[in-house]
């Protein structure tokens, strides 16, 4: 071969990660970047330089992606960013969630607003990346999907606009797993109990020395757990499991 031409840059696999600016997105990001991935990172908010900083230290290529994926468009465009520059999608992570209105809100005091912008923000945006990625992977037949969920999908009597939203997504990723499971495309779910991050600055949420009656690790997750679980998930190790929810809660509700 001339030696002046470069040589053949080798395969990396390609990452979608959604809401990539918060602590958790910035977690996984940083998790797959490590194992060898290029990144297409999305949030709603212009926050994404210093993760992509990071990520680029790491050594992967990474795509920065402002949209709104609750929105079909906002979703369509983060998948086309991503075939665009890489022009594939071995991944996809659906970060993308959080709750509208008091954390602390008993179902009869939620607003309509507030339901509708929950919903949408935890299963609108899942559903509708999951939606147009699923094409490309079917194409490639193969691709995984993880979707976070929370353990309030069981039912809360804090914040049912949440929790409902969130059974939902356990519900969609069971549906999507045996519809893609023919084409190589494996569809699972987390469910977080409480982590740090930035939801742990709000009202309610117990300090350190709380946790020790909380759950039986007596430890709250830190974002890194979240970030291992996933990379198990979208790892050779799970390669045939699907359709599955996996609980990273310090051993809370062990029937979960």
């Amino acid at each position: 071969m001339d030696e002046s031409t470069p040589p053949s840059k080798k395969f990396r696999p390609v990452a979608v990660v959604t809401a990539a600016g918060g602590m958790m997105g910035t977690a996984i990001c940083t998790r797959l970047a490590r194992s060898g991935y290029d990144l297409v990172v999305n949030d709603r908010r212009d926050c994404l330089e210093p993760l992509a900083e990071r990520l680029r230290a790491e050594d992967s290529t990474v795509v920065k992606h402002l949209a709104d994926v609750a929105t079909p468009e906002g979703a369509k465009a983060t998948v086309e960013a991503a075939l665009h520059d890489f022009g594939r999608i071995d991944v996809l992570v659906n970060v993308a969630g959080g709750i509208k209105g008091p954390v602390h809100n008993p179902l009869w005091e939620i607003t309509v607003d507030q339901w509708r912008r929950t919903v949408s923000v935890n299963l609108d945006s899942a559903f509708f990346c999951i939606q147009r990625s699923a094409r490309v992977m079917m194409k490639q037949r193969s691709g995984r999907i993880v979707n976070i969920a929370s353990t309030s999908w069981a039912g809360s009597p804090l914040h049912a606009h949440y929790a409902a939203a969130k059974a939902g997504l356990i519900s969609l990723t069971r549906s999507a797993a045996q519809q893609l499971g023919p084409y190589n495309v494996t569809v699972n779910a987390i469910a977080p109990g409480g982590t740090i991050t930035y939801a742990a600055n709000l009202e309610g949420f117990p300090g350190p020395d709380e946790w020790k009656d909380r759950n039986p690790l007596g430890r709250p997750n830190i974002p890194e757990d979240i970030a291992d679980a996933v990379a198990f998930l979208i790892g050779d190790g799970a390669r045939n499991i699907s359709g599955q929810l996996l609980t990273v809660a310090g051993g809370l509700n062990p029937s979960l």
